[in-house]
């Protein structure tokens, strides 16, 4: 049975306007197998989220060590406690290179809710929240993906706190499709991927709300965002050309999600790259790009230099999934027209 054959009637005519505007978008795009149900999907989301979550408190609550949690944990109490937090960096202590803030105003509202917390206690709810999320969007298209809950991108983003489970989650739960809007770069190339009007409104009149609540923060989350040269767009790096193949499955969702995160700024860190695991269709290469993860992890932790900048060093490695991907993209695209010549 297809991905189409096995997509409810509802989920047709939600989409069916917007399709004719954009005849490529297709009903389900992410389904791959059948979904998981009842009380055994609740079972593998609460069990998700329960050790992610407590992972979290461990590695954010480390002493001496610094999470990107803790900018945007600092900088959403500094907004909430009537501060501009784009004007009041970290301690130097804390903050060597006194990075401003870099996040904007609508990832502090979405993380306003456990801000209140201790940091570890904040980044655990936190992570938590996102990995359910995730959970329940992979257990409702087809556990096939099911791997990425024990790749490197997966455990960088638990250690780090990041947004990268809650956006992946985002992607596969349509009612939480807005929340892509808590990081702009990742959030465009998924939304592009499969584009909803229902999507793009609710993103706009959050954001809209956002600057309502907080009138400058566009133009200083702007200037603080210039300059940066953390994030890089793997097209440009060497080799990043053959990233370019994905165009041959532009009418695929996968091919299309491949094509726009090659062509965004990100953190080549691994992390930014958990999206990827949305382009295996199958368990086996589910598995194999979360193998392949773990290599260039390794690969990177063990090869790198003293006095080496942790990002910087990283993007080869982080590099290599994105060619990963692409085979599994190429693979897939040419078996689909195999079957339909057959």
């Amino acid at each position: 049975m297809s991905a189409e054959e096995s997509t409810p009637d509802a989920t047709r005519s939600e989409n069916q306007w917007g399709d004719r505007l954009l005849r490529f978008t297709e009903p389900d795009p992410w389904l791959v197998g059948p979904p998981l149900t009842g009380r055994i999907r609740l079972f593998f989301c609460l069990m998700v989220s329960l050790v992610s979550g407590a992972a979290a408190v461990w590695l954010i609550g480390r002493e001496g060590f610094s999470s990107d949690l803790l900018h945007f944990w600092f900088a959403t109490r500094t907004m909430l406690s009537g501060g501009n937090p784009y004007s009041v960096p970290l301690t130097e202590n804390l903050n060597p290179g006194l990075d401003p803030a870099l996040y904007p105003v609508t990832s502090y509202l979405i993380f306003a809710p456990v801000a209140w917390l201790p940091l570890a206690l904040s980044g655990g709810a936190f992570v938590a929240a996102g990995s359910a999320l995730a959970a329940w969007g992979v257990s409702g298209t087809g556990m096939a993906r099911a791997t990425l809950f024990v790749s490197a991108p997966f455990l960088l983003a638990i250690s780090l706190g990041q947004w990268s489970p809650l956006l992946l989650g985002a992607v596969l739960v349509p009612g939480a499709s807005w929340l892509l809007v808590a990081k702009p770069n990742v959030g465009l190339a998924a939304w592009l991927a499969n584009p909803r009007w229902k999507t793009a409104l609710a993103i706009l009149l959050f954001t809209a709300l956002s600057v309502a609540i907080y009138p400058t923060w566009p133009a200083s989350w702007l200037r603080n965002l210039a300059g940066r040269e953390e994030k890089l767009i793997p097209m440009f790096q060497p080799g990043g050309f053959v990233l370019l193949s994905a165009l041959v499955a532009w009418r695929r969702a996968d091919g299309r999600l491949l094509l726009t995160m090659s062509l965004i700024p990100q953190a080549l860190f691994f992390y930014d790259q958990l999206l990827l695991w949305l382009i295996p269709r199958t368990l086996r290469q589910s598995l194999v790009l979360s193998i392949a993860s773990f290599c260039a992890f390794l690969a990177w932790f063990y090869t790198r230099a003293p006095g080496d900048r942790t990002v910087n060093g990283a993007v080869p490695f982080a590099q290599s999934l994105y060619y990963v991907a692409a085979m599994l993209l190429l693979w897939n695209w040419w078996q689909e027209r195999r079957s339909r010549a057959t």
